[in-house]
């Protein structure tokens, strides 16, 4: 008996140290899949950054777009949302004779959906794209008006 007792308890804490073993080895491959998935993210998919301007009479979206050519982007809007999508394909010329130690070339498709705050009437919208920036402007279907008045 007592030689079955000395094995349980020599068991429980084999088992203990191999369950510690399991999970630091567990922590390290969930950090690196994070890792790996942090690149991915970063070298494959692009979010832009983005403005929303609302006048009186008109709601303007900016997204930054640096790198991106005019042709490459495609714009959709509806009365409710816009959709950006550009392909992007960032290359380094290097001149004959020089090397590359490190090659970070991103390549990918960018998307972004920017909501309206107010409905606008897609159809006369009109966007401009100058130095990395995309500006949409978007008439609003109901325009607000301001008016001052007194106080009595």
């Amino acid at each position: 008996m007592k030689h079955r007792r000395n094995h349980r308890k020599r068991t429980i804490l084999d088992r203990k140290g191999l369950i510690e073993r399991m999970l630091e080895d567990t922590s390290r491959t969930i950090d690196m899949m994070r890792h790996d998935l942090e690149k991915s993210v970063v070298d494959y998919t692009f979010v832009p950054g983005k403005d929303i301007i609302e006048t009186d009479e008109d709601v303007i979206v900016q997204v930054d777009l640096p790198g991106i050519k005019k042709g490459d982007i495609d714009l959709k809007v509806t009365e409710n949302k816009l959709k950006v999508k550009a392909d992007f394909d960032f290359e380094m010329e290097v001149p004959q004779g020089s090397y590359i130690t490190l090659h970070d070339r991103k390549k990918g498709v960018l998307r972004r959906t920017v909501r309206f705050p107010k409905k606008v009437m897609a159809e006369e919208a009109e966007a401009t794209f100058e130095d990395g920036v995309l500006t949409v402007t978007a008439p609003k279907q109901e325009k607000e008006e301001s008016f001052s008045i007194k106080i009595k």
